[in-house]
C-alpha cells in the first residue's frame, strides 16, 4: 500500500512534465550530487595546500566570475547553436577538469595551487554556460504551464545534492582523502552529458538569416533585458542579494565554526538543515506561487532569508541555529523558483539563451565581489561585524520589491504567457 501511495505521488510530481524532461531531470540531479561532493572536496584541498583563508575565496571567484566575463557571450552562442550540442560540450569538459583534480589530488604540492586556480576557472566558465543553457533548455521540455513545477523540480534536486554531497564528500574525505570526490564529480557529468543527449533534438533559436552580429544580438538581448521592467526589478534584485550570498557561501565554514562554535561533526549536520529547507521550500515554492503569484514569493523569500540569517548570528550551535538555517533556505527556494520562471516567462522563445544568460552575468556578478570585498574586510574588522551586513541587505532588497513591478504585476506561468512582452517592444 505505502509503494502504491508513493508511486502516485511520483506520478502527480511528474504529470505534465513529459519523457524528455524527467530525462533531463534524473541526470542533473545526479550531476548535481557531484557538484555538491566537490563543493566540499574543493575547499578542503585549497585549504590543505594553504592556510590562507584568501585563497578559498579566489578559488570560490575564480568558479563564479566566469559568469560575468562570459555570459552575453555565451547567451548568443545558446541562441545560435544546438542548446544539446553545446550542453553536451560543457559537460565533457568539466568532467575532463575534475579528473585533472583528482590527478592533483594524489600528488599535493602547494606549487599546484595555481593549477587549481586555473582549472576553476575553466570549470566556472563551462558551468556558467550550461546553467544558462539549462534554464534556456526547460520551456522546450515542458508545456508553458508547466515551467514552474519543472523549475521546482530542478530546484528540490539541487537541495537535495545539498544533503547528500557534503555528507558524502566528508565520508570520502575522511576514509579517502578529497581525490575520489573529485573523480566522483566527474563521472557524474558523463551521467549528465548522457542525460541531455536523451532530450532530442532542440531547435536552434536564431536561425542563420536572422542573425546579426556578435556584439549586436548580445546588446539586443541585454537591452530587452533592461526594458522589461519585471525582468530589470529581479535582476537588480538578485544582484543585491547575490552579493551577502556570496560572502556567506565562501566563509559558510567559518560561519559555523567562529560564530556559532559548531564542530566539524555539527558542520555536517548545520549542511544538511539548509538541504532540508530548501527541499521543502523548493517542494512548496510551484503551489505557493499559484496562490501568491511569482513576484510577492519572491519577494518574502528574500525577506524570509534575510531575517533568519541575521537572527541566526545570534545564537549559539543547536536546535534553534539549525531550525533557522532549516528555514533560511525555504527562503531562499521561494526566491529562487519565481526568479528563473519570471525569466522563462516573460522573455520570448528565440532570445532566452541571451536573456537568461545576460540576468545571470548581471545577478551573478556580485558573488565573487561579496566573496573577495566581504572576506578582506573581515580578515581586517572581524568576520562578525561584515557577516551582520549581508542579511540586512537581503532584507532591504526585498522590501525593496515591494514597490517595484515585482510585486504589482507578476502573476503565474498560466496567467502571465498571453502578457509577455514581445521582442519589438525593446
Amino acid at each position: 500500500m505505502g509503494n502504491r501511495i508513493l508511486a502516485t505521488r511520483g506520478r502527480h510530481l511528474d504529470e505534465g512534465l513529459g519523457p524528455r524532461f524527467r530525462a533531463f531531470f534524473w541526470g542533473q540531479t545526479i550531476s548535481q550530487v557531484g557538484d555538491y561532493v566537490a563543493y566540499v572536496s574543493l575547499p578542503l584541498y585549497v585549504a590543505s595546500l594553504t592556510a590562507s583563508t584568501f585563497s578559498l575565496a579566489v578559488t570560490y571567484s575564480l568558479e563564479t566570475v566566469p559568469a560575468l566575463l562570459l555570459g552575453l557571450v555565451g547567451g548568443v552562442l545558446l541562441d545560435r547553436l544546438p542548446l544539446r550540442s553545446v550542453m553536451i560540450v560543457s559537460d565533457l569538459v568539466r568532467a575532463g577538469a575534475f579528473f585533472a583534480l583528482g590527478g592533483l589530488a594524489l600528488d599535493p604540492s602547494p606549487s599546484g595551487l595555481y593549477l587549481v586556480f586555473l582549472l576553476a576557472f575553466v570549470i566556472g566558465s563551462f558551468s556558467s554556460i550550461f546553467q544558462n543553457g539549462m534554464f534556456a533548455v526547460i520551456p522546450s521540455l515542458v508545456p508553458p504551464q508547466h515551467i514552474t513545477q519543472a523549475n521546482g523540480r530542478i530546484a528540490t534536486s539541487q537541495q537535495v545534492a545539498l544533503v547528500v554531497g557534503p555528507f558524502l564528500a566528508g565520508i570520502l574525505a575522511s576514509s579517502f582523502g578529497v581525490g575520489p570526490g573529485f573523480f566522483l564529480n566527474g563521472v557524474t557529468f558523463l551521467v549528465s552529458a548522457v542525460s541531455v543527449f536523451m532530450i532530442g533534438r532542440v531547435p536552434v533559436r536564431l536561425e542563420a538569416e536572422e542573425r546579426k552580429g556578435f556584439a549586436s544580438e548580445a546588446w539586443h538581448g541585454l537591452r530587452f533585458l533592461w526594458n522589461e521592467p519585471r525582468l530589470r526589478a529581479s535582476t537588480i534584485a538578485a544582484a543585491a542579494a547575490n552579493a551577502a550570498v556570496g560572502f556567506l557561501e565562501s566563509t559558510l565554514v567559518v560561519l559555523g565554526v567562529d560564530i556559532l562554535g559548531a564542530n566539524e561533526a555539527e558542520l555536517g549536520t548545520l549542511y544538511m538543515s539548509l538541504g532540508v529547507g530548501g527541499i521543502v521550500g523548493a517542494i512548496i515554492a510551484p503551489r505557493v506561487i499559484k496562490r501568491y503569484g511569482l513576484g510577492r514569493v519572491l519577494t518574502f523569500g528574500l525577506v524570509l532569508f534575510g531575517f533568519s540569517f541575521f537572527v541566526v548570528l545570534r545564537v549559539g550551535f543547536g536546535p534553534l541555529a539549525l531550525l533557522l538555517f532549516f528555514v533560511m533556505f525555504i527562503g531562499l527556494s521561494l526566491v529562487n523558483v519565481p526568479l528563473f520562471t519570471i525569466r522563462q516567462t516573460y522573455t520570448p522563445p528565440m532570445m532566452l539563451g541571451r536573456v537568461i544568460s545576460a540576468a545571470r552575468t548581471i545577478g551573478w556578478s556580485t558573488l565573487p565581489v561579496g566573496a573577495l570585498v566581504g572576506t578582506a574586510i573581515a580578515d581586517s574588522t572581524g568576520y562578525e561585524r561584515v557577516a551582520q551586513l549581508a542579511p540586512l541587505l537581503l532584507v532591504i532588497t526585498g522590501f525593496g520589491l515591494v514597490f517595484s513591478s515585482i510585486w504589482r504585476d507578476t502573476f503565474g506561468p498560466g496567467q502571465a504567457i498571453s502578457r509577455v512582452a514581445k521582442p519589438s517592444s525593446s
